[in-house]
C-alpha cells in the first residue's frame, strides 16, 4: 500500500478543557491544512458542557477516535495492543506522536510489533487538591524520575515546546542535540489579535466590566497547581495598597477544585465584589480582550500556551518561572517573571501595571513579541519536517 502522511497521537487521557488538548487541537488543525491525518488513540476523554467544542472539534480533526478506557501506561493489555495495530493496517499509519511520556512504554512495544517509530512531546503536570503538596512537588527535582525511564524507552525524536524542556533533555538527561528538536507552540494570528477599541468596549460590557476597572485574569482549569490562591492573595494586597483602583479579579476555566478555590475567593464582603468566575468560556478572545493584566502563578508549567495567546492579544502576562517563561517573558518589556508562591512579588507586579500608559505600552510590546516568536506556520512546518524525516517520508 502507497504510504499516506498519517500520525497516531497517543495520549494517556484527554481532558477537553486543558492546554494539552488545546495544543493538540491547534496542531491537528495545522497538520491537516498540511495534507496530514491524525488517528486519535487515547484513554478515557472528559468534557463537560463549556468544553464539549473542544471535544467535537477533535473529533472533527481527527480521522478516527479510539478510546481505550482501560489503558494504563505501563500495562497495556493485549487487546489494546492488537486493536492499536489493526489501525496501523486500517489506515496506513507512519508514525507515533505520544503526548506525555507516560505512553512510551507502549509505543517501544508497538516499535517492536508493527516496526513503526514514534517522537514524544512532553506536557509536565501536577493536579490535586492540597496546595501544600502541590508546592512540595513542584520543590523536587524530575531528572530521576525520568532518566531510567526515557533511557529505556527512548523515542526517535524529542520535541520540546519549551527552552527549559530542551535544557532538561539534553544537559539533565544527557540527549543528543540532534534528538532533542525544539518547536516552540505557534498562535494562531488569525484568532488572537489586540482588539479594536469598540471590540474591547463589547466584550467588557458583556463580562459586566466597567472601563475603568482594572481587570487581572487567570485562564486555566480550577485546579490549586494554577495558583489561584496566589492571585487571590495578590489581588487583595494590590487592592489595598491601591484603593484608588477598582481592581478585579477575573478566573476563565472550569475543574475539580471549583468549590474549594471559590470558598477561598469569597471569604468577605469586599471579596464578592472583587473576584468573578466565568466558568469555561469558549471564546478565550473575548477573555483576553476584557483583561488588562494575565496572571499564571502557576506551579509547574509545560509552556503555558494561554500566556502567549493573551501576549498576542495585547494583554501583559506576569507569571512564574515554570516551563515556557524565558520563551515568553523579557522581564519588564514583555511582561514580569515573578517566584513560586510569592503574592507579595505578584502584588507588587500588579501595583506597577495599574499605570495605564506603561500597560498599554508594555501590551504592544507583547504583541510584537509574541507575533515573531509563536509563529503558527513555523510550528506547522518544523513538525511536519520532523514527521518526515522520523518515518522515511519525503517532504512534499
Amino acid at each position: 500500500m502507497e504510504n499516506q502522511k498519517t500520525v497516531g497521537f497517543i495520549l494517556k487521557r484527554v481532558d477537553c478543557n486543558d492546554g494539552v488538548a488545546s495544543h493538540c487541537e491547534s496542531l491537528m488543525s495545522g497538520l491537516k491544512a498540511a495534507g496530514w491525518r491524525v488517528i486519535l488513540i487515547t484513554g478515557p476523554v472528559t468534557y463537560d458542557a463549556g468544553s464539549v467544542r473542544r471535544f467535537e472539534a477533535l473529533k472533527d480533526l481527527s480521522q478516527d477516535w479510539v478510546v481505550f478506557e482501560d489503558l494504563k501506561p505501563l500495562l497495556p493489555t493485549w487487546d489494546n495492543i492488537t486493536q492499536i495495530g489493526k489501525l496501523v493496517k486500517k489506515h496506513n499509519i507512519s508514525l507515533f506522536h505520544v503526548h506525555g511520556y507516560a505512553m512510551l512504554f507502549l509505543a517501544r512495544i508497538l516499535k517492536v510489533i508493527v516496526g513503526l517509530n514514534s517522537i514524544a512531546t512532553f506536557h509536565p503536570s501536577i493536579h490535586g487538591g492540597n496546595p501544600t503538596l502541590l508546592k512540595e512537588a513542584n520543590s523536587r527535582s524530575p531528572t530521576k524520575k525520568y532518566l531510567v525511564f526515557l533511557k529505556l524507552f527512548t523515542p526517535k525524536a524529542f520535541i520540546a515546546l519549551s527552552s527549559d524542556i530542551e535544557k532538561f533533555l539534553r544537559k539533565d538527561l544527557g540527549f543528543n542535540k540532534n534528538k532533542v528538536h525544539k518547536i516552540l507552540p505557534g498562535i494562531d494570528p488569525q484568532y488572537f489579535r489586540p482588539p479594536s477599541p469598540e471590540e474591547r468596549q463589547r466584550v467588557r460590557e458583556k463580562f459586566g466590566f466597567k472601563e475603568h476597572d482594572l481587570v487581572c485574569s487567570l485562564v486555566g482549569r480550577l485546579n490549586w497547581n494554577k495558583g489561584h490562591d496566589v492571585l487571590i492573595d495578590a489581588v487583595r494586597q494590590a487592592r489595598n495598597a491601591i484603593p484608588e483602583v477598582s481592581l478585579k479579579g477575573l478566573f476563565v476555566g472550569s475543574g475539580a477544585q471549583e468549590k474549594q478555590i471559590k470558598d477561598y475567593a469569597f471569604a468577605s464582603e469586599d471579596d464578592a465584589h472583587c473576584f468573578v468566575f466565568l466558568g469555561y468560556v469558549d471564546d478565550l478572545q473575548e477573555a483576553y480582550w476584557t483583561s488588562d493584566i494575565f496572571a499564571l502563578p502557576s506551579r509547574l508549567e509545560g509552556f503555558a500556551l494561554v500566556v502567549a495567546e493573551a501576549m498576542y492579544c495585547g494583554t501583559v502576562p506576569i507569571r512564574t518561572p515554570g516551563g515556557g517563561a524565558i520563551d515568553q517573558i523579557e522581564q519588564g518589556k514583555t511582561g514580569y517573571i515573578v517566584p513560586f508562591d510569592d503574592p507579595e512579588a505578584l502584588s507588587e507586579a500588579i501595583q506597577k501595571l495599574a499605570d495605564r500608559d506603561f500597560r498599554l505600552q508594555m501590551g504592544k510590546q507583547c504583541a510584537e513579541y509574541a507575533s515573531s516568536v509563536f509563529d503558527y506556520e513555523r510550528m506547522i512546518e518544523k513538525t511536519v519536517e520532523l514527521y518526515c524525516e522520523c518515518s522515511g517520508m519525503e517532504k512534499n
